[in-house]
């Protein structure tokens, strides 16, 4: 099992998959794929972190930098 240096927790919640939160795990994986990071960086799909109005939610583990109101672009390659 691979030691990630950091995790990339993406809001799993009605309201953050009713606001296209699949498509940013997606595409977080994609740039992730794309520029050699697999072994650093993991994507996991949370459950609500609380913040629905907020969402979709985004939280980078382990500095606890966390994004609201984000979109599938937020990782989305060029």
């Amino acid at each position: 099992m691979a030691n990630y240096k950091n995790h990339i927790l993406v809001c799993a919640g009605t309201g953050c998959r009713a606001s296209r939160g699949e498509e940013i795990v997606q595409n977080l994986n994609r740039a992730i794929d794309f520029n050699g990071l697999a072994d650093e960086l993991q994507v996991v799909r949370t459950g609500c972190f609380g913040f629905c109005e907020k969402g979709p939610v985004v939280k980078i583990v382990p500095d606890n930098t966390f994004y609201v109101e984000v979109t599938p672009e937020f990782g989305a390659l060029g």
